[in-house]
């Protein structure tokens, strides 16, 4: 008798500072080949992952969310998050592992995702932080990025924001984004908060960079409409370090 996959979501945490990203990538770390390892350990058979976004190296992860099938009936969910915990590094949590519908999948059935980027706007770096906020000495106008962040909302062709995928060259670069906004965190402390349906490759870290741009007065909010209509990466200012960037939350529509 053939034995049914079950699918199960894992939702994991991550410091992304000694991680080349989430895919894999033969002879480097990466948190999905680091992940993927330790379930076909525990599990004796080979897993293929789905991830809810593909995080770049030195990006962090609050909230990924990863999906898989398994053909093993023994999986306690509980066990599994604690023995996966148990064998990969302390800069790589699972939160928790549960059954899911058998036609759920991490990044197709995704809603929305959130993303966090932080700045620390001060003369001086803080060594503690350094590596999850870019750090930028001179004074930045926050009502300036305010207003360039603003024009994001809605659904663009975020083409001249992001690196277009190598294996589709053709795949339209629409997204809609719903939330978009800097606020203070902490005195001299940033943080951009972006929401949208999706994001393509490098697309928050090139807004975020638009934003500083017109922070320091060397772009215009208004040259967003005409960035858009360039579709060209050229037109963009210079991204924002990976770093700074957080994948915090990922959202799903509940069935039924």
């Amino acid at each position: 008798m053939m034995t049914s996959a079950r699918t199960l979501r894992i939702d994991l945490s991550y410091k992304g500072t000694e991680f080349r990203g989430f895919a894999e990538n033969p002879g480097v770390r990466t948190v999905g080949g680091e992940l993927r390892q330790a379930l076909e350990t525990v599990l004796g058979e080979e897993i293929e992952l789905t991830v809810a976004g593909r995080t770049d190296a030195g990006v962090h992860a609050l909230g990924q969310v990863v999906s898989f099938q398994t053909t093993n009936e023994g999986v306690d969910p509980d066990l599994l998050r604690d023995s996966l915990n148990g064998m990969c590094s302390s800069d790589l949590r699972v939160q928790a592992v549960t059954l899911a519908e058998a036609d759920f999948n991490a990044r197709f059935s995704a809603s929305k995702r959130t993303y966090h980027y932080n700045i620390l706007n001060s003369p001086t770096a803080d060594p503690l932080h350094a590596d999850v906020e870019w750090h930028i000495g001179p004074p930045l106008d926050v009502d300036a990025m305010n207003d360039a962040a603003s024009r994001f909302i809605g659904e663009h062709d975020f083409t001249s924001f992001c690196r277009r995928p190598k294996d589709r060259p053709d795949e339209p670069l629409i997204r809609r984004v719903v939330t978009s906004e800097w606020i203070w965190i902490a005195e001299q402390r940033l943080r951009f908060v972006i929401e949208g349906n999706a994001f393509c490759h490098q697309m928050v870290r090139s807004l975020t960079g638009f934003c500083v741009a017109a922070g320091f007065g060397k772009r215009s909010a208004d040259e967003f409409e005409a960035v858009v209509r360039a579709k060209d990466r050229s037109a963009a200012p210079p991204i924002a370090p990976p770093h700074g960037l957080t994948l915090m939350q990922v959202s799903y529509q509940k069935s039924g």
